[in-house]
């Protein structure tokens, strides 16, 4: 009778852990929707996670070149320092907006009215699954150098342009 009991637990522990196991692999990663990408970008923001925020929301590529010159962890840092406000005030100010999306669907344009913003939208990009800020948009690159970047990335978030 104790055997049966002790079978029984380990087969019911077995059943339920494979069943949470199930659950978790079910649920979407935020960043591959939209809907669902800005509120968790806001909620990265608003808990001071920046390391979070810049590994979730800028373009892996776009990262291993940030990364080249300083570590995540301080590019994290010094955005949370300088950026970081301003980017939650946007995404405050998209959440629940309909973007304008490109032909291909994997540009998505918001517009703004955030006082002092560099300029007033912001453009998240689909590469793979997942949804990025363009780093552009957190920069405050120039509207000329903003065509250029993305005349040079293409929708899988890889350059356009052939390396020397």
């Amino acid at each position: 009778m104790m055997r049966r009991q002790y079978v029984l637990t380990i087969a019911v522990a077995v059943v339920m852990g494979s069943g949470v196991n199930v659950l978790a692999e079910d649920r979407l990663d935020a960043r591959e929707q939209l809907a669902t990408a800005v509120p968790e970008a806001i909620r990265l923001l608003e808990n001071k996670k920046y390391e979070d925020f810049v590994t979730s929301f800028i373009a892996p590529d776009d990262l291993k070149k940030i990364t080249k010159e300083q570590s995540t962890e301080e590019f994290a840092r010094q955005f949370g320092k300088g950026k970081a406000v301003r980017a939650l005030q946007i995404l405050k100010a998209i959440e629940g907006k309909t973007p304008k999306l490109d032909h291909d669907g994997t540009t998505a344009t918001f517009t703004h009215d955030v006082k002092d913003a560099p300029r007033d939208t912001i453009t998240f990009v689909k590469v793979g699954k997942y949804w990025y800020i363009q780093i552009y948009a957190l920069d405050g690159m120039p509207n000329h150098a903003m065509q250029r970047t993305r005349d040079r990335i293409g929708p899988d978030g890889r350059s356009r342009v052939a390396s020397h």
